[in-house]
């Protein structure tokens, strides 16, 4: 059914990049690789977390298209090695109805109106643990690991919804600068940190599963204001 003029898909698309969750996969995808290449980062498994583009062979030209087109930078990270086997979940997508996805300043503030799927549930209520890590291996940083409650409320074995989860992946993040960086957050090209200088240009793209019980929050870097030495 195509979008009529009142629904959000059409004033979304008003003078707006539309990203379709393939076009998303694709250009975040590309640009990962891409940073990988260029730091020699190492991968351990399959780039593509979407198992439909790997099915359907996505061609080396979209791929350069969504680079070209894309609104963010992928932020740096090694991927989470898991120290035992399991079956990976598919990865949590965050998309506004005009971006690929939210600003952590917006889901820090509670403002989470414009994010797709904002009241369904996450994860699984078969054997729903109460905790689940979030983990970042941001190039240039420690690890980091922290365990977030994914319960709503605290004692039942509901799921909490996506909204929450980005106010929380957001909250941990903020807390992570401000109390753990005492200079750059990342590489210094980005030009993020010391502290939380830069937060407002951060935005979470995915959330991936890389252990049991562990998820680990994929992020992008805004260009800078013009007149600040916007990225090249």
């Amino acid at each position: 059914m195509q979008p009529t003029d009142s629904t959000p898909e059409a004033q979304g698309s008003q003078g707006t990049l539309q990203w379709t969750p393939e076009a998303c996969l694709t250009a975040f995808e590309a640009a990962n690789d891409q940073y990988w290449r260029e730091y020699g980062l190492s991968m351990t498994h399959s780039a593509l977390t979407n198992p439909a583009l790997a099915a359907g062979g996505a061609t080396q030209a979209s791929s350069a298209a969504g680079v070209q087109d894309r609104p963010f930078d992928v932020l740096p990270q090694q991927e989470y090695v898991a120290k035992r086997r399991f079956e990976p979940k598919p990865p949590v997508l965050f998309r506004t109805w005009s971006q690929p996805y939210i600003k952590l300043a917006d889901a820090l503030a509670g403002n989470v109106a414009a994010l797709q799927g904002r009241d369904d549930a996450v994860f699984s209520e078969d054997h729903l643990s109460q905790k689940q890590s979030l983990r970042l291996e941001i190039v240039g940083c420690r690890s980091y690991e922290r365990q977030i409650n994914v319960r709503a409320p605290a004692n039942s074995f509901h799921s909490i919804t996506k909204g929450k989860l980005a106010e929380k992946i957001a909250r941990e993040i903020f807390d992570y600068m401000n109390r753990c960086q005492q200079g750059p957050f990342g590489l210094p090209r980005l030009y993020l940190g010391p502290g939380t200088a830069g937060f407002e240009r951060l935005v979470l793209v995915e959330l991936r599963h890389v252990s049991k019980s562990s998820w680990q929050p994929i992020l992008g870097v805004l260009p800078r204001a013009t007149g600040s030495g916007a990225l090249s």
